[in-house]
């Protein structure tokens, strides 16, 4: 019985590699066969300089794209399809086709601008870890030209696929809202980082009170936030205002309480009169008194 890890899918591993040889050669007559197809678009409508249509006016005379529509719908093609084969032939002339290449990895570097450094492209291929040898693929195409690949593998490329499927605001929300709460990824975030989500997150006063409250209920951070000589003032000042609500609210609601005050700011003031009176008397017994014995003890 064949070892479950010896099998790819339904085939053995053997099998599958008699399957890839003979895929491969499918693939190069495929690709002979869009080059074919290409080179006949081209004849058909040879490339020509940004602006050099053929004027339509006439039964005879058609525009590039009539004439690529009128070719793709008799072979039974969309007119894109058309065009990429035309235009992939004419970035790679014949003596410049690389046999067992496919044709999209022909038609991906066809977008590299200087010829010379096409040429030498298309005969660099990258390396496979998992085959052990060079060899193009789609993916690797790309990054030749610096396209987003399907499968990313480099840390760029998986943060360049999560950034563009996050685009949407309420998904980057619940995507960002799953990845904190994973500790390990929590402990890669840099403080500074942290204080800027913080306070993006606490724009909302409603929420900025209660995160501030949390956050103060726990004594080391009380402690090393009162250090900071403005926080305190701003709480000291809070302090003050709120107890001022306070009692403006108390008055409002209990009219006992102004009659209080007012009794209590008569009898102060009674208070202070008298002990100013006092205080003058006192001043005007002494200054007597030393008069008294001036004029007793004489020259």
């Amino acid at each position: 019985m064949t070892d479950a890890a010896d099998r790819i899918g339904n085939v053995t591993r053997q099998r599958y590699e008699q399957l890839v040889t003979q895929a491969k050669e499918l693939i190069a007559q495929i690709a002979r066969s869009q080059f074919a197809l290409g080179d006949m678009a081209l004849e058909i409508e040879p490339m020509r300089a940004v602006g050099g249509s053929m004027p339509n006016g006439t039964d005879d005379l058609f525009t590039v794209t009539e004439s690529l529509q009128l070719f793709a719908d008799d072979i039974g093609v969309e007119r894109r399809t058309v065009e990429d084969w035309r235009y992939t032939a004419n970035r790679w002339p014949e003596k410049r086709r690389k046999e067992g290449v496919s044709f999209t990895v022909h038609r991906i570097l066809a977008s590299v601008v200087d010829e010379d450094e096409r040429w030498a492209a298309i005969e660099d291929a990258p390396f496979n870890p998992r085959t052990g040898t060079r060899q193009w693929t789609p993916d690797g195409a790309k990054r030749v030209v610096g396209q987003r690949v399907d499968r990313p593998a480099t840390v760029d490329e998986k943060v360049q696929a999560v950034a563009d499927l996050t685009r949407d605001d309420e998904v980057a929300a619940q995507v960002a809202t799953d990845l904190l709460k994973r500790p390990a990824v929590t402990e890669h975030v840099t403080p500074a980082e942290r204080v800027r989500v913080v306070t993006e997150l606490t724009r909302d006063d409603t929420v900025a009170q209660q995160v501030t409250t949390d956050l103060l209920r726990r004594p080391d951070v009380a402690r090393k936030t009162m250090r900071d000589d403005t926080t305190r003032m701003l709480v000291n000042r809070a302090q003050f205002d709120n107890s001022n609500e306070t009692r403006d609210r108390i008055r409002e609601r209990t009219p006992a309480v102004r009659a209080i005050e007012h009794t209590i700011g008569l009898g102060y003031t009674m208070q202070h009169e008298r002990a100013r009176r006092t205080a003058l008397l006192t001043l005007l017994t002494g200054g007597l008194a030393a008069c008294l014995l001036s004029c007793s003890t004489g020259p």
